[in-house]
């Protein structure tokens, strides 16, 4: 206790702390501290910095108290300014969930890509759909997609070719969440799936085969000049004969049980194509051994995204909310205010209303009126009031 008090001294009946270089700091009561703190931070010339910065500000200005930089991290992490124009982390925030599929067409990823360029017919947009098991791809160019053309896409180039399936992913678009594609899935017993706004990741199969498809259409592009919608076909038999890494299979081989005849094979002819007989038994076996090159592509996919998973899940950094926390919502997703420069990065607060699952959250405003949709983690920030 000695040596401390030799730190401080009295000067005109207030208490200063020693330096080693500078002047003497004038002690605080917590009153003041918080006073200078808030002068510093919001005053007419504060600037909104982080709380080291403050104390180095405070330091320099003349003051001191037990404790600086914790009282400083109090004060300031209800300033709802800095809050709202806090960076916004790229690190994921929830472990990867691997979405899987128990049998081919049991479950299908759908999704709009577009507006593109209008090509021959007017058409704009692309729909696209995927089978998670298989990764057979279906896709259709289209003027504009309305909530009747999804329902009639589904029906003719899903249902009417593979069957009904148990479950539909996709985003929050009113062509998929509203009538008459909703209303018709529920006839139908077709469960839909919703991924959270503006989180793609959750659709991860369509829109890695979206990315696929502009990319091969732009080549194509680039190479005979024509319009995008008359290359669509080529691109889309490209995927269905090419092997997928997950599961070392094409689509078109785990669909109807052998490979298809590519045109290489007319000018440099196969073995299958020099000789039928042969080729005629090899695809009878082919189709008795389909149901186990399928179970071997289900294991080999599930082993793959367990080693995708395991290395995502290494960059996360978890943060989770639970019912009743005050959150801020990420403005370049929900696009509430302006974006600009000068805009703010996150909007709110809101509350959690509820979990939703697992990094998906339900919100409401600060007058308990619901919001719209669900919202996952990743654009969700916690808010101090």
């Amino acid at each position: 206790m000695q040596v401390k008090a030799l730190q401080y001294q009295m000067v005109d009946g207030k208490l200063y702390r020693r330096t080693f270089l500078g002047p003497l700091l004038r002690c605080l009561t917590p009153d003041e501290a918080s006073y200078v703190i808030r002068e510093i931070h919001w005053g007419i010339c504060g600037i909104h910095v982080g709380p080291k910065m403050v104390v180095a500000k405070v330091v320099n200005a003349g003051y001191f108290w037990p404790g600086m930089h914790k009282s400083a991290v109090a004060e300031l992490q209800s300033c709802i300014d800095c809050q709202k124009h806090a960076p916004v982390s790229l690190r994921p925030k929830n472990d990867m969930i691997p979405v899987t599929a128990a049998w081919p067409f049991q479950k299908w990823g759908i999704d709009i890509v577009g507006p593109l360029p209008v090509s021959s017919g007017r058409v704009k947009f692309i729909l696209v759909a995927v089978d998670y098991f298989t990764k057979w791809v279906e896709a259709k160019p289209l003027a504009k997609i309305t909530g009747q053309q999804v329902k009639t896409f589904v029906w003719e180039h899903i249902v009417c070719r593979f069957g009904l399936p148990i479950y539909i992913v996709s985003d929050n678009g009113k062509q998929f969440a509203e009538n008459p594609f909703k209303k018709w899935c529920e006839e139908l017993h077709i469960k839909q799936v919703f991924a959270s706004v503006a989180h793609p990741q959750a659709n991860g199969q369509v829109e890695r085969i979206n990315r696929s498809i502009m990319e091969g259409i732009k080549v194509r592009l680039s190479a005979s000049g024509s319009c995008w919608a008359d290359e669509l076909a080529h691109v889309l038999w490209a995927h269905r004969t090419m092997p997928k890494t997950s599961t070392g299979e094409t689509p078109f081989s785990l669909t109807y049980g052998t490979e298809a005849v590519i045109p290489v094979e007319i000018g440099m002819p196969t073995q299958r194509m020099l000789s039928e007989n042969d080729n005629d038994r090899i695809l009878k076996e082919n189709l008795d051994l389909l149901e186990e090159r399928r179970e071997i592509a289900a294991i080999r996919e599930a082993k793959y995204k367990k080693q995708i998973e395991k290395y995502y899940n290494k960059r996360v950094k978890e943060h989770t909310f639970k019912k009743g926390d005050y959150v801020l919502r990420c403005n370049e997703v929900s696009r509430v205010q302006s974006t600009g420069k000068l805009g703010p990065r996150w909007e709110g607060p809101y509350i959690i209303q509820r979990v939703a699952g697992k990094g998906a959250y339900v919100l409401q405003t600060m007058g308990g009126l619901p919001v719209a949709r669900t919202w996952n983690g990743v654009h969700l920030r916690k808010c101090y009031l």
